[in-house]
């Protein structure tokens, strides 16, 4: 697995998605992996699109804030996946970062280099893991499962 690492931060991309670019990441193994899950508690109710969870290879939970990719807030040191939707609505992992103290140079490159064949695309934050490592053991976990 390569990655792209500058003013520390690291974009993963998904090596299957077809994207033009040097930077590749893992392979997809399960529907669930590759696309998220809707949270259950929130089915029927006006949030329910707001936020998505993804599990590790570990078996772990993360729960996501979803955002469009041209109006994602730039947040801070957060777990981010991008997320492309095509024209069923399929949606797939493409891309993995964590974002940083400069959350903006890593959105752009995300939304430059991930748009691809995608009818649309989605940035997914997490915003809970409070510390460098645990962003990274998030990242590594996430990755694993894709």
């Amino acid at each position: 697995m390569l990655a792209h690492t500058t003013s520390g931060w690291s974009i993963f991309i998904n090596a299957e998605s077809g994207l033009r670019s040097t930077i590749e990441a893992g392979v997809s193994k399960d529907r669930a992996s590759l696309e998220g899950e809707a949270l259950a508690a929130l089915a029927d109710e006006i949030t329910e699109e707001r936020f998505r969870s993804w599990r590790g290879i570990s078996g772990r939970r993360y729960i996501f804030s979803v955002y469009d990719s041209h109006n994602c807030p730039a947040y801070c040191e957060a777990v981010l996946i991008a997320v492309a939707i095509d024209k069923c609505g399929a949606k797939r992992a493409v891309a993995f970062a964590e974002t940083g103290t400069f959350p903006e140079p890593v959105l752009s490159q995300l939304t430059r280099s991930c748009v691809g064949g995608a009818v649309k695309l989605e940035f997914h934050m997490h915003l809970l893991a409070n510390t460098a490592a645990e962003r990274n053991s998030i990242l590594e976990d996430l990755k694993r499962a894709a």
